[in-house]
């Protein structure tokens, strides 16, 4: 099971701290975040030789083609609601004939990377429209994984923004969810607020996680030691 590592704080030297700490990939949120332009590429530059996917402010070709065209693996596609919008996603990930991705490589080509290649794309299932349509959106071509957005979730299921992982029926949400993708061959991830729950996301079916954001890590971090230096 693959462990991703979330920046929302716009720091390279943060990022970096991350991508050593062992993670598998690290997510560079852009949507929620507070990484700006000025931070994306230097943030991407630290991670270099690092899995990195940018989690875009929007589902819009400039947007995803921002990232991808700074360097980043693939993107994390926010409150996709449809096979339709998936598709607009996807085709925004790659040249034509494929998709519609203006060419202008610009960091890939100096860093001598494959000027060619198809961006990944991550769709976020995060309302209940999008968990209804998931059967279609699991067959648009180009979807490389599925990663459930799980306070939205469950906000649009009438349910509090913490996700209320014990509530039945929001369990019975997210195996639903994750049992589509198990039979459709497609990875399938959820952002992990806190790692005391990332058993049970295992449990209810998924097949990566994050880490909590750099800085509710810092946080946790930060207030233990003060306690037991006070101590």
């Amino acid at each position: 099971m693959d462990l991703a590592g979330w920046c929302q704080l716009p720091s390279p030297a943060g990022a970096e701290v991350v991508a050593a700490s062992g993670v598998d990939l690290v997510c560079v949120d852009a949507q929620h975040g507070l990484i700006g332009d000025d931070a994306l590429l230097a943030m991407l530059q630290a991670l270099r030789g690092t899995r990195v996917l940018v989690r875009v402010p929007r589902n819009a070709p400039d947007a995803i083609g921002h990232a991808l065209d700074r360097g980043a693996d693939g993107v994390i596609v926010p409150l996709v609601d449809s096979a339709d919008q998936a598709a607009a996603a996807t085709a925004a990930c790659a040249y034509p004939p494929d998709g519609h991705r203006s060419f202008g490589p610009t960091r890939h080509a100096w860093a001598g990377a494959d000027t060619s290649a198809r961006g990944g794309c991550v769709i976020m299932i995060e309302t209940l429209a999008g968990a209804r349509d998931l059967p279609a959106i699991l067959e648009v071509p180009g979807v490389d994984a599925i990663f459930v957005g799980p306070s939205d979730l469950a906000l649009s299921a009438g349910k509090p923004a913490v996700p209320p992982l014990e509530d039945e029926d929001y369990a019975a949400l997210l195996r639903s969810i994750t049992r589509q993708c198990r039979e459709a061959g497609m990875p399938v991830g959820v952002y992990c607020g806190a790692p005391a729950w990332a058993a049970r996301y295992r449990e209810l079916g998924f097949t990566w996680l994050t880490l909590p954001a750099d800085h509710a890590l810092l946080s946790t971090a930060l207030a233990a030691a003060l306690t037991e230096m006070r101590a």
